[in-house]
């Protein structure tokens, strides 16, 4: 059974910029224990924060579309990363990939 369009997942992508030098894995890391200690357990749960993308220090965050604005706080508000400085730029918000990447004028790779 397939799910009704009004039930699925609004979803968000962010882009964002990464000052430091970071694997994807420690990146991924980060965004999840930052999110963990920003909305705690529940509010973790009730939104869906994945990084969908990360390379050479730019990254594409998947979200839901109602909690968009505090998950770029919560972006705004990591400052460090594996014990190392890292700050984290939001460059745009969309609803659809191809969308994001006109925005921003970045070339889409398979």
């Amino acid at each position: 059974m397939a799910i009704k369009p009004a039930h699925r997942l609004k979803k968000r992508y962010i882009l964002f910029d990464l000052e430091g030098e970071f694997t994807e894995e420690e990146v991924s890391r980060s965004i999840y224990l930052h999110s963990l200690a920003f909305f705690g357990e529940y509010g973790l749960s009730r939104r869906t924060v994945k990084l969908i993308k990360f390379e050479n220090s730019r990254g594409i965050l998947l979200c839901d579309r109602d909690s968009a604005n505090e998950v770029l706080g919560m972006l705004a508000l990591i400052t460090e990363i594996s014990k190392r400085p890292a700050r984290l730029i939001a460059r745009g918000t969309s609803g659809t990939l191809a969308s994001l990447y006109r925005k921003d004028k970045v070339k889409s790779t398979p």
